[in-house]
């Protein structure tokens, strides 16, 4: 295995191209110089090998591997010039100056015709669609505008993806103002302002990875009415419903959008079921192969107080809640290569929630274990966050970025429950503070080697606090009825690693050689009171040390535009200390994907993965401890790495001109080893110990359908969600039993677009 490592990492060495120069000067008939000149360099089948823009001198320099072929074909162009073709024997030498001479191109206009706008325009990698052909009047947001897009979609969660990918940015004229929090902006921005919405594919906002090579990224990018720019724009919303209950809706939305200043203070008060909360994402891990990385580790909470909400209907339906949102964003031009961003934000949401469930474990056919759970729950939750980031676009071989986020967290959670006829009564308050730093800087080596280090580092802290009165609980404890159990548990994670990856370009072959070392402490820690009388049996104390060196090495070979070829192998050593007991393990990741890109029958796209990870710090306690109400958990100690083999099929096929698109995914998981709990469970109380076997399979597949028909004015969509899952479980036995899962939810909407006043949108959902 270790010479094939070897092997794989110095593969490189024998694909390396001899490099040929071309540079000269453009000119025009009158001697003078032309600058912006497009110089693209061919081969015989028409495969681009490299091209360049003449400077304002007229210069141009262009340096490209070279092909198996000794003639190319080297094009001049420049707007009003006829174009030029050279062909260039490279027999000779590795050198050539070629001075062009263009001529100015002169056209008669016959006549001009002011054509209406399109609904939908595709320009190269550019589609732009016409909100004002699409809406019916009944939108007041960007999201709810986008769900109706040819093209677009919207997840339950609000996240977005256009044409079958989840979007890296959702822009505003350009510029990115949310970053990964785009879901404030496309919930909250008012529809109204919108002219247009840009669906942007081989997206890239490193201007020089974006001249590398080709981006499988897709961003959003919104135009708004021109009486929108340059000027300040607004509304004020007030909306309330008391008919049947006594809703109400509030919000602002004031904006300034100017050549180098953009600016949007959004805010939101609503008690109509949406969470302000939700609108923000989560800790980031994108490991990009051929682009920037981010990481962001987290900390988790020990003690779970569950509001039992039921995800079957939309939230509006079963969630009772007080949200308030603020927001305030900016983005500037200090000079012209030199931009900042920053995005402060306060949320919080009051949620109350009334629950019955009963749960049944048929462990014993003759009597099995009912539970029955009526719940009270309440909930007070916040989060107050700040963002700032620089973009120093040096030179063109110099790109530096610096992107720092702080959050805060306080969460207040209280439950009053009758479980099994007995009253009990739980709260918990919890604090955590989070601040990430991510520093990029791409240097440009030549200009088929760029250069990627990342340096980032990391603090996650949470301290939680909890309360539980309960006669079963006391009655295990041996403790009076009245007594208080209490539990403070503080887990922090101190982390901080950097990363440097060498992309290299060879005619139809990228290759990537990175190499990044990670350093992470964590340690959780809980105490257990009986009336403030510790109890050491469910009190624990842990400590994780890792430090991790790995090796990337990864190619992606294009046979054509349309058809793509990318493998990649991680190693991985990981070298950890779990209190204070030392372990070293190395690990490979092997990866392939084939793509076949926008043929005449959509996009395909094949993939394999081997998935190697090293455990949590929570299946590692040594105690038990207390996870809920009637949940003790303990965890065991190291013995190897999670282990999962991935196969995927993705199938995408879109037309945006038609409005007609089709999605499907299919996932096929086996895991070769996981963590599992081995169950004892009582009339009262569940124990979990946490194990480490053989795991099980899980097949996940979607479908979705999206068809305009004209003649009808009506906007359909079909979709499907379906899972099967395999798994090993150990209850009240010694011996492990397999159990089967399954779970389809089927989905149909639609939207009307008729010429009247009165237009619908509706749908229906079955689950099973």
């Amino acid at each position: 295995m270790t010479k094939l490592v070897v092997l794989f990492l110095f593969f490189q060495s024998v694909l390396f191209s001899q490099e040929i120069k071309l540079f000269g000067i453009i000119k025009d008939n009158q001697n003078r110089s032309v600058s912006s000149a497009s110089v693209v360099v061919l081969d015989n089948n028409e495969n681009t090998l490299g091209y360049c823009y003449s400077e304002e001198n007229g210069n141009y320099n262009l340096v490209f591997d070279k092909p198996s072929a000794n003639n190319i074909m080297v094009l001049f162009s420049s707007l009003g010039y006829t174009k030029k073709e050279i062909t260039v024997d490279l027999t000779s030498k590795k050198e050539f100056y070629l001075t062009v001479e263009l001529e100015e191109k002169i056209e008669a206009l016959n006549e001009i015709v002011i054509a209406s706008d399109k609904k939908i325009k595709i320009d190269h990698d550019t589609t732009t669609i016409k909100i004002a052909k699409f809406g019916n009047n009944t939108e007041q947001t960007v999201e709810d505008i986008l769900k109706k897009l040819p093209g677009i979609e919207v997840l339950k969660d609000g996240s977005i993806k256009a044409h079958g990918k989840s979007i890296d940015k959702l822009l505003v004229e350009g510029e990115d103002i949310f970053d990964n929090n785009y879901k404030m902006l496309s919930k909250n921005l008012d529809a109204k302002v919108l002219d247009a919405v840009q669906i942007l594919d081989n997206y890239e906002d490193n201007p020089i990875l974006k001249k590398m090579s080709n981006s499988d990224k897709v961003a959003l990018n919104l135009k708004l009415k021109k009486d929108k720019q340059n000027v300040w724009f607004g509304n004020i919303m007030l909306g309330a419903g008391v008919i049947s209950e006594n809703r109400w809706k509030e919000g602002i939305n004031l904006g300034l959008l100017r050549k180098k200043i953009k600016l949007f203070c959004l805010a939101d008060y609503n008690n109509s079921g949406e969470k302000a909360t939700d609108q923000l994402s989560t800790a980031i891990n994108d490991n990009n192969i051929f682009g920037e990385d981010r990481y962001e580790k987290t900390t988790k909470l020990l003690y779970n107080i569950s509001s039992n909400e039921n995800n079957t209907f939309s939230k509006s339906q079963t969630v009772f809640n007080k949200a308030l949102f603020n927001s305030l964003s900016f983005t500037t031009k200090v000079k012209s290569k030199v931009t900042m961003r920053g995005v402060g934000y306060f949320a919080n949401d009051i949620q109350v929630q009334n629950s019955f469930s009963q749960t049944k474990y048929a462990i014993d056919d003759i009597s099995p274990i009912v539970n029955s759970e009526a719940n009270n729950f309440y909930n007070r939750k916040t989060i107050a966050s700040g963002e700032f980031e620089f973009k120093y676009y040096a030179d063109q071989d110099n790109y530096i970025t610096n992107l720092f986020i702080y959050k805060s967290n306080p969460n207040s959670i209280s439950s009053d429950l009758i479980f099994n006829d007995s009253q009990i009564s739980q709260s918990s308050k919890s604090k955590n503070q989070t601040f990430y730093n991510h520093l990029n800087h791409t240097y440009k080596l030549t200009d088929t080697k760029v250069l990627l280090n990342y340096v980032y580092f990391g603090n996650d802290n949470s301290n939680q606090k909890s309360k539980i009165t309960s006669p079963l609980l006391n009655t295990f404890l041996n403790a009076n009825t009245n007594d208080l159990v209490s539990q403070n548990a503080n887990n922090s994670l101190l982390y901080f690693g950097l990363k440097s990856k060498l992309i290299s370009r060879y005619n139809k072959l990228q290759h990537i050689l990175a190499v990044q070392i990670d350093n992470n402490k964590e340690i959780k820690e809980n105490d257990f009171l009986v009336n403030n009388n510790n109890n050491s049996v469910y009190e624990n104390s842990t400590k994780l040390k890792q430090v991790q060196f790995s090796v990337d090495n990864a190619l992606k070979y294009s046979f054509s535009k349309k058809i793509e070829f990318t493998t990649s192998l991680n190693y991985t050593q990981n070298h950890f200390n779990i209190n204070a007991a030392a372990n070293n393990k190395n690990v490979l990741n092997p990866k392939a994907v084939l793509e076949i890109k926008k043929s005449i029958f959509g996009t395909f796209v094949f993939s394999f993965s081997e998935n190697s990870t090293f455990p949590e710090i929570n299946f590692l306690t040594t105690n038990y401890q207390l996870t809920d109400y009637r949940n003790f958990t303990k965890g065991t100690s190291y013995q190897n790495p999670i282990k999962n083999s991935v196969y995927s099929i993705m199938y995408t096929i879109y037309n945006d001109e038609k409005r007609f698109s089709i999605n499907t995914n299919f996932v096929y998981l086996k895991s070769k080893s996981t963590y599992i709990t081995e169950n004892n469970i009582t009339n009262n109380f569940n124990f979990g110990n946490y194990n480490l076997i053989d795991g099980g399979k899980n097949y996940n597949w979607s479908f979705n359908i999206i068809n305009y028909f004209r003649k009808l004015k009506l906007a359909t969509k079909l979709e499907t969600f379906q899972s099967w899952n395999e798994s090993l479980a150990k209850a009240n036995s010694n011996v492990f039993i397999g159990l089967k899962a399954y779970s389809g939810i089927y989905k149909f909407s639609g939207t009307t677009y008729f010429k009247l006043p009165v237009n619908f949108d509706f749908g229906f959902g079955y689950n099973s």
